[in-house]
């Protein structure tokens, strides 16, 4: 496990999180929305029992365990309670709770990630990395190095700088560009949110601690994710320590600099995927929403048709969302032809699935733009 240094009180997880959940549970109404909107809960349990089990101490019923380690945080019960309570928020702390009763799938998603592992778990992340290094040799002078050269902008790839299309991708855009960067990512640079979406508070702070060490020494103005996740982390680090930079998505990055790519529709009707995180109300979502309109036509689909959540954060728990997720793909396919994701995360799950709708990375859009000749005349 991670050797934690002491906890920075400024990203004290464990406590704030509890006194929120404390004041949840003494304002839940228990009306119940909350699990009406759930994509995961099955009914099987009362709100009052849901609160009940969340208490310090409680015991958890068999039921209820059950439904923790199938929620993935998508907070889709957020905005329907009527007294504004975080559901999701709830559930994490039931994961601390049970987080000596975790899932192997759980266990096995931590297991080399983190700044500062020991053991066994230190010697499988530098065995990943060195089989890492020899697989992507074109990125491999970029794995787990701190770089300490100040720069404009802070490229974070963190854990997914092993996802090589999309980082490759926006290394060229940034070339492309001409700004001055510097790319931070790997195993040891994880964000901490993966730890604290399984309820490892102090894992959690001891990962974003050790980022936000990283990133002063860069002193970037700009810190550009493609990851939902990282963009959640660092802007809570940003909070915690009062700092100045900006964090934007990477396509929001890109649609500020839209004067410097050609102007052409290189794909027909597209669909943008709601993630959980990076919605159309969020500006990563609306920058989506732009490229896809400036290379294609953007067309929306009817209002019922909810998106479901990727399902990454439950590590395949609940393997029978796999058929909602199927269904929906499917019924996009009457929408559009092609279905462009704006979150890693949700990228990388949906291209799992085998269906006849395209699904992109919206990063890729600004790639064929650049491989696309002129039209004449």
């Amino acid at each position: 496990m991670i050797g934690m240094s002491k906890i920075d009180k400024r990203l004290d997880s464990k406590a704030q999180t509890t006194r929120d959940v404390n004041r949840y549970l003494d304002a839940c109404k228990l009306y119940g929305s909350c699990m009406d909107a759930c994509p995961v809960a099955k009914g099987a349990f009362t709100v009052e029992q849901l609160n009940e089990a969340t208490r310090q101490g409680a015991k958890v019923p068999a039921v209820i365990k059950e439904f923790t380690w199938h929620c993935m945080q998508c907070g889709r019960c957020a905005p329907v309670c009527a007294a504004k309570l975080r559901r999701d928020i709830m559930v994490r702390i039931l994961k601390h709770h049970l987080r000596r009763e975790k899932p192997w799938n759980y266990k096995r998603y931590l297991l080399i990630r983190g700044p500062a592992l020991r053991g066994f778990p230190r010697f499988l992340q530098r065995l990943y990395v060195a089989s890492k290094k020899v697989a992507l040799r074109d990125l491999a002078p970029l794995m787990e190095v701190r770089p300490t050269r100040p720069a404009e902008v802070l490229f974070y790839p963190g854990c997914y700088l092993y996802s090589p299309t999309t980082v490759r991708q926006t290394l060229r855009l940034l070339d492309h560009i001409g700004c001055s960067y510097e790319v931070l990512g790997g195993m040891s640079t994880c964000c901490g949110m993966p730890h604290l979406l399984q309820g490892e508070f102090e894992l959690a702070d001891d990962c974003m601690k050790r980022l936000q060490q990283d990133i002063a020494r860069i002193h970037p103005h700009t810190i550009l994710t493609a990851c939902a996740e990282c963009h959640e982390a660092i802007t809570k680090i940003k909070s915690a320590y009062g700092e100045q930079y900006e964090v934007l998505s990477v396509i929001e990055y890109l649609t500020r600099h839209q004067h410097k790519f050609p102007r052409t529709k290189i794909v027909g009707e597209i669909l943008v995927h709601e993630s959980c995180r990076f919605s159309s109300k969020t500006p990563a979502g609306q920058a989506a929403r732009q490229a896809a309109a400036t290379f294609g036509t953007l067309v929306a689909p009817p209002a019922e048709h909810a998106p479901p959540c990727c399902f990454h954060w439950n590590h395949n728990q609940d393997p029978g969302n796999k058929q909602g997720r199927l269904a929906y793909l499917r019924e996009m396919r009457a929408f559009a032809p092609v279905l462009a994701c704006n979150c890693l995360t949700c990228y990388e799950e949906f291209k799992k699935l085998n269906t006849d709708i395209t699904i992109i990375d919206i990063i890729q859009l600004y790639i064929d733009a650049l491989q696309t000749p002129p039209r004449q005349g």
